[in-house]
C-alpha cells in the first residue's frame, strides 16, 4: 500500500486511453474526477505519453474541453517536455538534443535501405507512403490486415538496423531507434520528479503504448476496454488491471480499483 502522501506519476497514452473519439465535449469526465480528488490528498504528476506532436495535442485538448493541462508530455512518443505554469513547452534540452542526433545517425546509416524499402511497399495497393514527423519513412496501411503484410515485407529493414524499430499504432508506421520510446521517456521523468515505478501508473491502449506497459517502469498498469488484444494480454500477465469501460471512463474505472 501506498503511503497517502507518496507522489504519484501518472502516464497516460492520449488518444483511445483518454479521448474517446466517439463522445463530444468535454472529454474523460470521470477521468478528471479522478485527478482532481487525487490531487487534493497528494501530488499527481500527470504526463500524456503520445505520438502526436504538440501542435495537433494542444489543439485537441482545447477542442475537447479537457479541465487542465499535463505537467509533462512525450510527443512522437520520444520528445520530452515539461510544461510551465503558463502552458508552455520547456523541451528537456539533453535529452531531445541526444535524442536528434541518434536518429538523424540512423536515418543516415539507413538511408538507402529505407529508398529500397518504399519501392518495394510500393506494391501494396493502398499504402500510403508518406514523410513522418521526425521520421523520412511513414507508412498508413489500408486494414489492419495489411499492416500485418506490410510489418512481415519490413523484416529485412529490421535485420539490417537491428537498432531501428517500427513505431506501430494499429495502421500507422513510423520508425525510430530502439532506445527511445514511450517506456524510456517516462523512465527519464520520473528520475526527474523523483518518482519510481512503485509510484507510477501506466495507461495505453494501442501497439505504441507496450514499452511502458511493463512494471520495470510503472508498478501500476491499466489499459481501457477498447485496448488492442495484445495490449490486454500484456496488462493482464503484467498483473495490471483491464477496465471494463472503454477510454477515459475505463482508466477512471481502474484507477479507482488502484490500492491509492
Amino acid at each position: 500500500m501506498t503511503a497517502p502522501d507518496s507522489p504519484l506519476l501518472l502516464s497516460t497514452d492520449f488518444d483511445g486511453t483518454i479521448l474517446d473519439h466517439d463522445l463530444p465535449p468535454p472529454m474523460a469526465p470521470e477521468f478528471f474526477d479522478w485527478l482532481e480528488a487525487a490531487r487534493a490528498r497528494r501530488p499527481v504528476v500527470w504526463v500524456i505519453n503520445t505520438g502526436r506532436d504538440w501542435d495537433s495535442l494542444r489543439s485537441e485538448l482545447e477542442r475537447r474541453q479537457a479541465r487542465c493541462l499535463p505537467d509533462w508530455v512525450v510527443l512522437i512518443e520520444r520528445e520530452v517536455h515539461r510544461l510551465d505554469a503558463t502552458g508552455a513547452l520547456q523541451p528537456h534540452q539533453d535529452w531531445n538534443r541526444r535524442c536528434l542526433d541518434v536518429h538523424a545517425d540512423l536515418f543516415t546509416r539507413a538511408d538507402g535501405m529505407l529508398e529500397t524499402m518504399r519501392r518495394d511497399l510500393a506494391r501494396f495497393d493502398g499504402l500510403q507512403i508518406i514523410r513522418d514527423v521526425g521520421s523520412p519513412l511513414g507508412l498508413i496501411a489500408a486494414s489492419e490486415a495489411q499492416a500485418a503484410e506490410v510489418d512481415r515485407a519490413l523484416q529485412p529493414l529490421y535485420a539490417a538496423f537491428p537498432d531501428l524499430q517500427a513505431v506501430r499504432n494499429t495502421v500507422y508506421f513510423r520508425f525510430a531507434h530502439m532506445d527511445y520510446h514511450k517506456g524510456s521517456c517516462l523512465a527519464l521523468i520520473q528520475a526527474e520528479s523523483g518518482i519510481g515505478p512503485e509510484h507510477t501508473i501506466a495507461a495505453g491502449d494501442n501497439l505504441n503504448d507496450l514499452p511502458m506497459l511493463r512494471r520495470r517502469y510503472a508498478h501500476h498498469l491499466i489499459c481501457p476496454a477498447n485496448a488492442l488484444p495484445e495490449v490486454c494480454e500484456q496488462v493482464k500477465c503484467e498483473g495490471g488491471v483491464v477496465a471494463s469501460r472503454s477510454a477515459g471512463a475505463g482508466v477512471a474505472e481502474a484507477l479507482a480499483r488502484l490500492p491509492f
